[in-house]
């Protein structure tokens, strides 16, 4: 189920052993800083925008792919509305 977030929306498609696997996340706004234990890999649906991550701003636009490192503050800004897949990860997935 969605739900209203500071941002936009929030939806989580999967759960694991009580653990976020995979969300569906639509930018309206500017994100927060935040951070994540595991890896987290972000597949832009739609859109495009910024992610920060730690120190980097990385451009990015729909078909493209960004990884998150583990306890790296981060957040998303859209250019207009940013749709974001992400997976949470032990590993980064090379």
């Amino acid at each position: 189920m969605k739900k209203k977030t500071s941002f936009g929306t929030l939806e989580v498609l999967l759960e694991r052993d009580n653990r976020i696997v995979s969300e569906f996340l639509t930018f309206e706004r500017e994100g927060r800083g935040h951070v994540h234990n595991e890896w987290e890999i972000c597949y832009v649906i739609e859109g495009d925008g910024i992610i920060v991550s730690g120190e980097d701003e990385i451009a990015v636009r729909k078909g493209d792919v960004c990884k998150i490192p583990p306890k790296t503050n981060h957040w998303m800004i859209p250019n207009d509305k940013l749709e974001i897949l992400i997976v949470y990860s032990k590993s980064s997935l090379e």
